[in-house]
């Protein structure tokens, strides 16, 4: 399995295709989270300790015991991983003769790993969909084995909330019921705030 023992690969994407028609548009809080909850939180990355997909994995450590509070089946999620992720295409391309004969043949498998996994398309976007535990968020490995790799995008098979995240962007959100977000909001205080699903992304990441 390409992202660790944490997770495995289902036959199939249907778990994430109730996604997309419940989009916004993209470039906004809803163009990330879906439609439906009754809250949605920003949870900023910035000045995570230590900094890097680390402190995100540590940061979503946190939140494990909470979400898992908060769903009927914390057994039974869903995460979802940008396309790209460890794949060293350029690297490949660009230094394949300054590759060891070991390094080709990780890299090979690695790709060849990734090329099993059922992926779908979202805005913009290509994930990769992988299932396991909640607690899966904060173990899941890079293909390359370099460092951890934190999901963008991660929601219980009940649906009761959903996390996502982008490339692009510093922090998440999170979308779920009045009691769920307050209780994320007063375990991760100095780095969560209440946000409109409508507000735009550069607006809602903007320190006060």
């Amino acid at each position: 399995m390409p992202f660790g023992p944490a997770v495995h690969a289902p036959p199939d994407t249907s778990a994430a295709q109730w996604i997309a028609p419940e989009l916004g548009d993209f470039g906004t809080v809803g163009g990330l989270v879906p439609h439906g909850y009754e809250r949605y939180l920003l949870l900023d990355y910035r000045g995570a300790e230590p900094l890097g997909w680390s402190g995100v994995c540590g940061l979503f450590g946190r939140l494990v015991p909470i979400l898992a509070a908060h769903t009927s089946t914390p057994d039974d999620c869903w995460l979802a991983l940008r396309e790209g992720y460890g794949e060293n295409r350029r690297v490949l391309e660009r230094e394949r003769q300054r590759l060891r004969e070991d390094d080709l043949r990780r890299n090979q498998a690695t790709r060849s790993g990734l090329n099993r996994l059922p992926s779908f398309d979202l805005p913009n976007r290509r994930y990769y969909l992988v299932g396991g535990a909640v607690t899966a968020a904060s173990e899941i490995e890079r293909p390359d084995g370099r460092s951890p790799q934190p999901p963008d995008l991660w929601w219980p098979e009940d649906r009761n909330w959903f996390v996502s995240g982008d490339t692009d962007l510093e922090w998440c959100y999170i979308g779920g019921s009045h009691e769920l977000v307050s209780a994320v909001g007063a375990e991760c205080a100095s780095q969560t705030r209440p946000v409109a699903r409508s507000a735009l992304n550069a607006v809602a990441g903007t320190r006060s």
